[in-house]
């Protein structure tokens, strides 16, 4: 007998028990095989590359599917031991095609169940990347697009501006009608920023009242007029509800991304932009290009 085969007849025992035992943990306490899940991803937790959406609620989801991933683990390794332990010297054609058949169920069983289980981690996914109400980016999505677009910006030295915007009186407009209608504004001025934006532009909900719009390949001067293109999309057109106009405006700040801004740097800048135009008297918006105060960009 080889040095491989003598290997092979301990390695193999021993890697059907190691996966027996974790078919059998997952079918026996699907909590505890979430705890040694989370353990053998923990490296990807602590790699700082992890996305903020993708472990949406990863406990409940691996205790959901334990019992069915622990039963097919079980079932292929009965069979693999029966054959293993009772097969016949020679196999007959029944019994081969038996086996096969075996096999074949047991892989489509797998394979609807893991279709499943992509469907929903999508289904998760998208869920978790957007804001319910408007149906926009959230701000985790907000978050991690922008950390990515500031990455490609000092790599490649692609332009990229930040547009931070709130609509003007909000709380006392929703406060005067009531929360359905502060919805409904939420859902219009949501609507209005996205047809005005470009395909290529992300606008996300980052806050109660508050938006932004990421701009790549934009420059401070195009960002503007982009911006005067939004405010007037909002301010021009009332928002028409129960038989009664309601006239929206809205402030923004812009902030043109600099080698060394990182994300919080380059949030701050906007935020004074915006503060800015909110001083001048709202329903315009103000950019910000370096460490020099905020000036106008547009003005009503």
């Amino acid at each position: 007998m080889t040095a491989a085969s003598e290997f092979l007849e301990i390695f193999l025992p021993a890697l059907l028990v190691v996966t027996g035992g974790v078919g059998l943990l997952a079918l026996a306490s699907p909590r505890t095989f979430a705890i040694v899940a989370w353990y053998g991803a923990r490296t990807i937790h602590d790699s700082g590359q992890t996305r903020a959406d993708r472990w949406f609620d990863i406990d409940h989801f691996v205790i959901s599917h334990a019992r069915p991933f622990g039963g097919i683990v079980l079932a292929s390794e009965a069979l693999i031991w029966f054959i293993s332990l009772h097969g016949p010297e020679a196999y007959s054609k029944s019994f081969l095609l038996f086996v096969v058949t075996i096999v074949v169920v047991l892989g489509v069983v797998a394979l609807v169940h893991i279709t499943r289980q992509k469907s929903e981690i999508e289904t998760n996914l998208a869920e978790a990347r957007t804001d319910a109400l408007t149906g926009l980016a959230n701000r985790r999505a907000f978050d991690e697009e922008l950390s990515r677009r500031l990455s490609q910006r000092q790599r490649q030295g692609t332009a990229l501006c930040l547009q931070i915007i709130d609509i003007d009186c909000y709380k006392s407009f929703n406060d005067s009608h009531g929360h359905l209608l502060g919805d409904t504004v939420l859902k219009e001025i949501a609507f209005r920023l996205s047809e005005t934006a470009r395909h290529m532009d992300i606008v996300a909900r980052i806050g109660g009242d508050e938006f932004a719009v990421l701009l790549p390949g934009c420059s401070l001067q195009d960002a503007s007029i982009a911006a005067e293109r939004m405010r007037s999309a909002i301010a021009d057109t009332p928002l028409r509800h129960e038989g009664q106009d309601h006239w929206l405006t809205i402030s923004s700040g812009l902030a043109e991304a600099e080698f060394d801004d990182d994300v919080r740097s380059l949030v701050r800048r906007a935020d004074s932009a915006l503060y800015a135009a909110k001083d001048a008297g709202r329903n315009c918006s103000f950019r910000q290009a370096g460490p020099e105060p905020a000036v106008a960009a547009t003005c009503v």
